[in-house]
């Protein structure tokens, strides 16, 4: 399936006017026919001039979870995309009321193509789930109740204080110990099984106890994963991986745009691969000299523009490092030090 703004209609000499202002065609620009007899032009022989109403208008056509809400706002003449969180406050098991909470900003380039402008989305809302399930796993200690893993902790401080917790004399091994410690979503984990499969990798089965979780998908969800090794440790970092993974799976199944999951694993990647080489096949483009050179100059207009403004010295510093004084590409960018 194609985003509705690659297709222009059922036949090559349809001349309808191109569907989306924030995105033309650039001249000599191919046609492509797919399998299903419909005409295309490829994403990559178009240009973007997203604007606010434009971003919107991309975000109208997204499905996604309800607690979770995609904005676009402008500041200084840049656009950008924060997600919006009700959510009832992890800290606190007893309270169910739900705070409004904001993510953090996602620029949107003007040239940003719409497929790569809905990838952000998709990127975004698996950081701010992410955010939330590092928050929902607990750990108790004699002293009181942590998230050990949440990304709220001093990072400057702890670098500053290393020996404090990377002291692997102090490690715990005791794993029915630790899986008593350990509570998601407000109840406790229960340990079902241990396999060995070899002296680097440990599987664990893991059910989780929560029935109101917001993010749904945990709700006595049953967890196997790989740990590398048989410590505390290892089982604690393995578990906080495949919460997230699980996570991040339910993004891919049920984030869409208009109705297509495209990260889904019911999308056939086989397929996916046929039709990205149809789409960049050279005998399917077949684009004439004019159309060569406008496809160039639209390269080169986006590639040149990437380069991140004030940063000669360190993009020096990066090439010397590798022994590099030109990469392949130094024409594209306007650097002091190329």
């Amino acid at each position: 399936m194609l985003d509705k703004n690659t297709q222009i209609g059922s036949h090559p000499k349809n001349n309808t006017k191109w569907p989306q202002s924030f995105e033309q065609p650039i001249s000599y620009a191919p046609l492509v026919q797919l399998a299903n007899k419909n005409w295309v032009v490829p994403q990559h022989f178009l240009r973007y001039q997203h604007s606010l109403d434009s971003v919107n208008e991309v975000l109208s056509n997204i499905e996604f979870s309800a607690h979770f809400r995609v904005l676009a706002a402008k500041k200084d003449n840049q656009i950008y995309l924060q997600v919006a969180i009700l959510s009832p406050d992890n800290y606190q098991s007893g309270n169910k009321a739900k705070k409004l909470l904001f993510g953090r900003r996602w620029y949107v380039e003007e040239n940003l193509p719409t497929s790569e402008l809905i990838q952000t989305v998709l990127l975004a809302l698996k950081v701010a789930r992410e955010h939330e399930v590092r928050e929902l796993f607990q750990l108790t200690h004699e002293s009181g109740l942590s998230t050990p893993f949440n990304n709220h902790h001093d990072l400057p401080l702890m670098a500053q204080n290393s020996e404090l917790i990377c002291n692997q004399n102090d490690q715990v091994n005791d794993i029915d110990a630790i899986v008593a410690r350990c509570i998601f979503a407000g109840e406790q984990l229960r340990l079902i099984a241990i396999q060995a499969i070899n002296s680097d990798n440990y599987l664990y089965t893991v059910q989780l106890t929560c029935d109101e979780c917001q993010l749904g998908e945990f709700n006595a969800k049953t967890v196997v994963f790989l740990a590398s090794d048989s410590s505390a440790n290892g089982f604690l970092h393995g578990l906080i991986n495949a919460l997230i993974k699980i996570s991040n799976d339910y993004v891919n199944e049920h984030f869409k745009y208009n109705g297509f999951a495209r990260f889904s694993q019911h999308v056939v990647a086989e397929q996916i691969g046929l039709l990205s080489v149809v789409l960049r096949s050279h005998n399917a483009l077949n684009l004439c000299s004019l159309g060569k050179q406008s496809a160039n100059q639209l390269n080169f207009e986006i590639d040149s523009g990437r380069a991140p403004q004030g940063c000669n010295q360190a993009i020096s510093g990066f090439l010397a490092a590798h022994g590099i004084e030109q990469p392949e590409n130094a024409h594209l960018y306007q650097f002091n030090v190329l």
